[in-house]
């Protein structure tokens, strides 16, 4: 039984492995169109800058709150209600002021994003949502950004992906701090001591070994066989290709009422 166990375990994770950027965004979309009925729904992006990863229908029927640092982001922003240009580790709202806070690909650049969170948890009305995407610092991709400098990153973007603006203003990347709570683990421990409960979370395979297979086939082999061997020093306990991650959390609809900690659902939705 234990080897059927072992074998069935192994299958899971294989099927996880496959699962995509876009295949998880779609699972949130889903859950966010189930927790928050169609209705006119009060959003606030966290560094949304001036693109949305909020389906296009609910975004139409919304009240946009975007808050960002680049200027030159807010200025390009077509979507939003309001827009103000501040720091979200540092931008306070009224309690309940939001029905879905998104924060997409942007806690990886603070220097307190533990800030950051606390704030976003007082602004959620009872019941809203909170989504996060990050890298994942622990991943392969994650310790190569952490060992790398910045005029690294920037070269990257301008030569390999193709982007001849990287590195100027309101141009990706920006620089990357990696505070600990970035690392999912930690982030998923203090979400909960917060009050937070969580309802989804998936690590995915990186959009780098897509770009480069795409756009530097050679290089992206060496990419694969790279991590390849990292996954085996570490005997294929956690596949080091999921260089990404998403996380969907609720606050309790009576705060101070959040429910016994979960467990990961790897991708699958809890209700």
């Amino acid at each position: 039984m234990a080897f059927i166990g072992s074998v069935r375990r192994r299958t899971d994770e294989e099927i996880m492995s496959l699962v995509t950027g876009k295949h998880s965004l779609q699972k949130v979309h889903e859950l966010i169109a189930t927790r928050l009925p169609a209705k006119s729904i009060r959003i606030y992006e966290a560094g949304g800058g001036s693109a949305s990863c909020v389906p296009a229908d609910l975004l139409s029927n919304a009240d946009v709150t975007v808050v960002d640092i680049d200027d030159v982001q807010l200025q390009k922003n077509k979507y939003a209600n309001t827009k103000i240009l501040g720091d979200i580790q540092t931008r306070a709202f009224p309690t309940g002021s939001f029905d879905l806070i998104v924060c997409f690909n942007v806690i990886e650049h603070l220097s307190a994003p533990d800030d950051a969170i606390r704030r976003f948890y007082e602004a959620l009305a009872p019941g809203g949502l909170l989504f996060i995407a990050a890298p994942n610092p622990e991943s392969f991709s994650g310790r190569i950004t952490r060992m790398t400098p910045h005029w690294f990153h920037v070269q990257y973007y301008r030569f390999v992906l193709g982007y001849k603006t990287a590195g100027k203003p309101g141009s990706v990347p920006y620089p990357t701090v990696f505070h600990a709570v970035v690392s999912p683990s930690v982030l998923l421990d203090f979400c909960r001591k917060l009050g937070f409960n969580q309802l989804y979370f998936c690590a995915y395979k990186g959009m780098i070994y897509e770009n480069m297979a795409q756009r530097r086939p050679m290089l992206g082999k060496l990419l694969n066989i790279a991590v390849q061997a990292a996954n085996a020093l570490v005997l294929w306990r956690k596949d080091l290709r999921n260089g990404d991650y998403h996380l969907v959390l609720e606050k309790p609809r009576v705060v101070g009422k959040s429910g016994p900690p979960q467990r990961k659902s790897n991708g699958r939705q809890r209700s």
